[in-house]
């Protein structure tokens, strides 16, 4: 989850610019205040839901949503990716991807914005494989 919630680089790069901006504005004003701690709250604010909120909720969220404990079996061909578990299965063609993202061995399969699959790659026999057929099938990595 915070592999997701991170960001892109587009939002980075554009919480630096408000922050840049923030900070301009108290030193070339009278609100130098304003500035800097709107600055600083933003950074705080960002990795106090970046390292607190977000684990929290997805550890409820995992309580909750008693498939995830079961254990899955994912196969990756060239026609798509089959998930199967004690609770059913699914088949999720490479069209149905658009974005897909992979760090701290875990890869994120999205399906909209903020809707994904996770995968482990502890979990995986060949994981240049998944790397091969993603970058085939639905591009390169987002970052």
């Amino acid at each position: 989850m915070q592999l997701h919630g991170r960001g892109s680089k587009k939002t980075l790069a554009f919480l630096a610019m408000v922050g840049a901006a923030l900070v301009l504005l108290g030193s070339f004003t009278t609100y130098k205040a304003i500035g800097l701690g709107g600055a600083i709250g933003g950074v705080v604010g960002y990795f106090a839901v970046l390292f607190i909120a977000i684990p929290f909720n997805a550890k409820r969220q995992y309580k909750q949503h008693r498939a995830l404990r079961n254990e899955i079996t994912m196969i990756a061909s060239e026609q798509g990716i089959n998930f199967k578990s004690e609770s059913g299965e699914s088949k999720l063609q490479w069209d149905d991807i658009h974005k897909w993202k992979f760090s701290q061995g875990i890869y994120l399969l999205y399906i909209t914005s903020n809707m994904f699959h996770m995968v482990p790659a502890r979990a995986l026999s060949d994981e240049g494989e998944l790397d091969r057929l993603l970058s085939a099938h639905v591009g390169t990595e987002t970052r």
